[in-house]
């Protein structure tokens, strides 16, 4: 049919300009209501993301100077416990010059002076020793000569404090202790804080002491955190911001620690002066630290040096443990890009989509109106008398069909005109045929019901795991980069709750499906059987583990248990687990507190078991009807419950496919028991 002739028909240009209309306004609406939220969406994440990059930093730093302390202090921990256990080894050598005094095999004064005489000479570390002092403060032992038996009752540190007297007054007191204050290494002029171990041995009447010198412990914490600035540095260099953003250190004197350009990188920076606002930056960059709006200043561009025309945003955070101001540069147009690709990128699609679906309703509309059309006509000429008028149609589709049935009705109102009699005993014999094709519907109806679910099976189980996948990525990279903003955080939390809508709904679709496929293949037997020897306790304890975290959720326990000396049963494993677990689906169902508790045990021949729950049971008059095809328990209470109605009648199907039988016991409010029986194995 020509365009002109389509054109000429007014139903066709009707259907053509509303569905025009209508698809032109739908993407606009949809232009409209999504993209500018997603333009603004993401440029929202990608300012948070500059923010979280720079707090990501800011905590690293903090995990270093933790770690740095906590370092130092288990050094200086270590290092106190050495210095008690070189006083051990002398006060251990003490002992055994008192023991020998007391013996008989020295005096009291020859033990003393091998004594003081043995920690003169003692020396170790970095010219590390050990004195020893009398009650009133004498240093009757020093390995330096100048300070051997000198007094020092009233020599003070360099900050003013009394040197042994303390400690020579702690020992007294509580046998031993630490002091600490200024002196010099052996050797050496310049003071130095020095931490003292310092211990009473009252056979000799005297205080002896060790120490070490507490920049020992800061060089080596200066070597730590040297080498934690270099594995910064060597982070910080390949992280970046948008395309050409990065993160630089500098501290309160205007000395760039860390940058990406090396020739910045360990120079001082204080002078330098912002070219539009002719201020220095660094003032600049401090007083915008820890202030959410940043700093925002012109600056030029890498593909446009010495042009300060480019809008550039500094974030800053102070950290005052390493006197560090930690900071994001960014070019703002960076920060707005990515939102302007998906702005640009979203039109393009809207456009194209909206195009090719004008394209597609032409063609289709067209499709539509050239088979009416010579349907129509065929019709005219019917009705103006012509029944040898056949519609030319011969297609493959619905309109050949409808095409097919015209013409046959046009045959057979000629045929009945010509000869009603022959047609009516035609007509009787198509009723007989179709009495006979209504014997094999129930076949049939089974047959489809076991395809159709089988179809529906394979896509229900992708979109379970396509909801599942983007629920965790929202999750795991979506929300984190979000932040806290109010409309960012509820529209992610309204997808997020619409994902588990999607997935609650989807697994509890195909369980439904599921259901209907194992009524369809019982129904039509071909389900297939592997009976074994089983034993009935194993049985149990895996179903419970299967649906434990059910119970769980509902605060219900599952317990179970067995007769002893309880034969096998013979059946098939996979169909008597799935009996089971239906059963005790239905049990958690309908039990708001309370337990669910599984029984086997031997009866004759068989072995009988039972799912007992203290849910609120099933009126008597409704008792006969559970095991019915969609009959639901639910039917009985005040809010019907969701499922197919299949699960039990699928549970009788199985009991009885392996000669056994189920029955109901149940009494409203006090719950419900259902037991069947297995045959035990030979």
């Amino acid at each position: 049919m020509s365009l002109n002739s389509l054109f000429k028909s007014t139903l066709f240009r009707q259907v053509i300009a509303t569905s025009t209309v209508t698809r032109v306004i739908l993407f606009a609406a949809m232009y409209l209501l999504s993209v500018p939220f997603i333009q603004s969406t993401i440029e929202s994440i990608e300012y948070r993301s500059a923010r979280t990059i720079l707090n990501n930093v800011y905590d690293t730093v903090e995990h270093i100077q933790q770690s740095l302390e906590n370092n130092r202090q288990t050094v200086l921990l270590a290092r106190k416990l050495a210095l008690r256990d070189i006083i051990a080894v002398i006060e251990s050598r003490a002992s055994w010059l008192e023991q020998q005094a007391h013996e008989g095999n020295l005096t009291r004064d020859q033990a003393r002076r091998m004594l003081l005489e043995e920690i003169r000479k003692i020396h170790y570390g970095h010219n590390d020793y050990v004195w020893a002092s009398d009650y009133h403060s004498m240093l009757v032992a020093h390995p330096d000569p100048k300070l051997n038996n000198a007094d020092f009752s009233r020599k003070r540190d360099t900050r003013g404090h009394l040197i042994v007297p303390p400690m020579v007054a702690g020992a007294l007191a509580t046998g031993e202790g630490y002091y600490s204050y200024w002196g010099q290494r052996l050797g050496e002029e310049q003071p130095i804080e020095q931490l003292t171990f310092y211990k009473h041995l009252p056979a000799f009447e005297l205080v002896i002491g060790t120490g070490l010198y507490l920049d020992d412990i800061d060089a080596t914490i200066g070597r730590q955190r040297a080498v934690a600035i270099d594995e910064l540095r060597s982070q910080l260099r390949k992280t970046r911001l948008a395309e050409t953003g990065y993160v630089y250190i500098f501290n309160s004197q205007g000395h760039m620690l860390i940058h990406p350009n090396a020739n910045i990188e360990d120079k001082n920076f204080a002078g330098l002066v912002d070219p539009v606002s002719k201020q220095l930056l660094a003032p600049m960059l401090i007083a915008a630290a820890d202030k959410p709006e940043g700093l925002r200043y012109k600056w030029d561009s890498p593909s446009d040096p010495g042009n300060y025309v480019y809008d550039k945003i500094s974030w800053v955070r102070y950290f005052p443990g390493f006197d560090w101001y930690i900071c994001t540069s960014v070019y703002v147009d960076e920060l707005d890009n990515s939102a302007r690709i998906v702005r640009n990128r979203a039109l393009l699609v809207f456009g194209i989509a909206l195009l090719l679906s004008l394209v597609q309703v032409y063609y289709f509309i067209k499709g539509l109106f050239g088979p009416l059309k010579q349907l129509s006509d065929t019709a005219l000429s019917i009705g103006k008398g012509d029944l040898d008028a056949r519609c030319p149609l011969q297609r493959d589709d619905e309109f050949g069909v409808v095409a097919t049935a015209f013409n046959s009705m046009v045959d057979r109102l000629r045929d009945n005109i010509q000869n009603l009699d022959a047609k009516v005993s035609e007509r009787t014999a198509e009723l007989e045929a179709a009495n006979i094709e209504l014997k094999q519907l129930d076949q049939t109806k089974s047959d489809f019901i076991s395809t159709v679910s089988h179809e529906l099976r394979t896509p229900m189980t992708s979109i379970v795991g396509f909801a599942k996948l983007a629920k965790k990525k929202l999750e795991d990279v979506i929300l984190p980069q979000a932040g806290v903003d109010g409309k960012t955080a509820r529209a992610a939390s309204q997808v997020s709750s619409n994902l588990d809508i999607i997935v609650s709904e989807s697994e509890h679709l195909s369980l439904l499906i599921n259901d209907v496929m194992d009524m369809a293949k019982l129904d039509a037997g071909k389900v297939e059987w592997n009976f074994s020897s089983l034993a009935a306790a194993q049985l149990l304890e895996r179903v419970v583990a299967d649906t434990q975290e059910l119970a769980g959720k509902k605060g219900l326990v599952i317990s179970w248990d067995v007769e002893p000396d309880l034969p096998e049963i013979a059946g098939d494993e996979i169909r008597l687990r799935q009996l089971l677990i239906n059963l005790i689906s239905n049990a958690i169902k309908f039990t708001e507190r309370g337990h669910i508790s599984l029984h086997a045990e031997r009866q004759e021949a068989f072995v009988r078991f039972c799912v007992e729950d203290t849910g609120i049971g099933i009126a008597p008059e409704f008792q006969g009807k559970v095991f019915e095809k969609f009959k639901q328990i639910g039917d009985t209470l005040t809010a019907k419950p969701q499922g197919t109605g299949l699960g039990l009648s699928i549970c009788r199907q199985i009991v009885e496919q392996h000669g056994g039988k189920i029955w109901l016991e149940s009494e409203p409010g006090k719950g419900s028991r259902i037991y069947f029986s297995i045959p035990c194995a030979t």
